[in-house]
């Protein structure tokens, strides 16, 4: 399962896999889970995806879900993805997106 390190995590993973239309992340995130090498590589570049999305929503002033401290999130949302890929052998499919 993945964990986060605070609930605000999967929140803001969800409000920008909606934002993106990205059925594929809401879906990996809700089941808690990614179920094989395919989904681990869509989520880690669903990542780098969101991240740009949320440089451009800084720029602009936006929030995601009432979160203004986009910066801070990326990081902690980052070490989530990062490390529950590379725990559960999604290594290699992470470092590919890096």
């Amino acid at each position: 399962m993945i964990r986060y390190k605070f609930p605000e995590e999967k929140e803001i993973i969800l409000y920008y896999a909606k934002l993106l239309k990205d059925s594929i992340t809401e879906n990996i995130i809700n089941k808690g889970e990614v179920s094989n090498s395919d989904e681990a590589a869509h989520l880690a570049k669903f990542f780098w995806l969101m991240v740009d999305q949320s440089v451009k929503d800084i720029e602009q002033g936006k929030d995601a879900v009432g979160h203004f401290d986009l910066e801070a999130w990326n990081e902690y949302i980052f070490e989530t993805i990062s490390s529950y890929l590379e725990n559960n052998g999604y290594e290699s499919e992470w470092d590919a997106h890096i």
